[in-house]
């Protein structure tokens, strides 16, 4: 498709600036690396969190504003001043934004970083009985399954309403990238699932292994065991707790992270 080894220009796309969560630590320490390697990278993005906003200026010191309401001419705009040779997008869910970057003929890379593609609940699992969902986005998302109201982190009101015309028609683009990075199988799987190409799929766990990984466990007597992330329902600290509850060694646990499940 390219030539791999050259410098390339990459212009990387995301729904928010600055940094937040897992996605963005990501996209911050993929960018970094890029540049180191002698790549020019750029962002196109959505608002800013208000967090660690002076890194990200100083990494990315050619940058673009994503509005909503301008999506398409934005997009354009980017590719124009930036002319880049590789799309690297992240996190984004705006139809309008995606078609304008698709049909610009550009190799194209897509990193999924959670569920929220191909599950208008966006975590695969039942509300009510928390067994995992094997099926690909249809109908039954919408009955019986109601994922159609999801929970609203804002506003007036504790749900909101998903499309799921529009799921369907985000599905569709995401299936014209030239390659999609996931973190797991599970997340391979679910992609085979909903009609991606298995060529096109590719698997990068967001924990670096080294070279010289062993079978030997790291594991000290003390048994310590640390969480880091946020405590929502869908992130499965519950799960931890109760499986750290059939242990019969000692062991320590730390918990690092909030939320509203804590």
């Amino acid at each position: 498709m390219w030539d791999r080894c050259a410098a390339k220009k990459i212009l990387l796309v995301h729904d928010r600036f600055g940094a937040f969560a897992g996605a963005e630590t990501n996209l911050f320490s993929t960018a970094s690396e890029l540049k180191q390697r002698g790549h020019e990278v750029a962002l196109l993005h959505g608002p800013d969190t208000n967090q660690g906003l002076d890194s990200w200026r100083e990494l990315f010191t050619q940058r673009f504003s994503l509005n909503p309401a301008t999506a398409a001419s934005d997009v354009i705009t980017a590719i124009r001043q930036f002319a880049p040779d590789v799309l690297y997008v992240h996190n984004l869910s705006h139809i309008e934004a995606l078609e304008t970057l698709l049909a610009a003929n550009i190799p194209a890379v897509r990193m999924i970083h959670d569920h929220q593609l191909y599950c208008l609940r966006s975590y695969k699992y039942n509300y009510f009985t928390r067994e995992i969902c094997q099926r690909a986005l249809s109908p039954y998302c919408l009955v019986p399954c109601g994922a159609f109201l999801t929970r609203a982190h804002t506003g007036p009101l504790p749900v909101k309403w998903t499309s799921y015309s529009q799921k369907r028609r985000e599905l569709e683009l995401n299936r014209r990238f030239d390659s999609v990075l996931v973190a797991t199988r599970f997340m391979r799987d679910q992609l085979l699932l909903n009609g991606f190409s298995a060529d096109q799929i590719e698997i990068h766990p967001p924990v670096p292994r080294t070279a010289a990984v062993t079978q030997t466990s790291s594991f000290s007597d003390r048994n310590l065991i640390v969480y880091s992330g946020q405590i929502t329902r869908g992130k499965g600290v519950d799960v931890l707790l109760q499986a750290l509850a059939c242990l019969t060694t000692h062991f320590e646990c730390l918990i690092f992270g909030d939320g509203n499940y804590r």
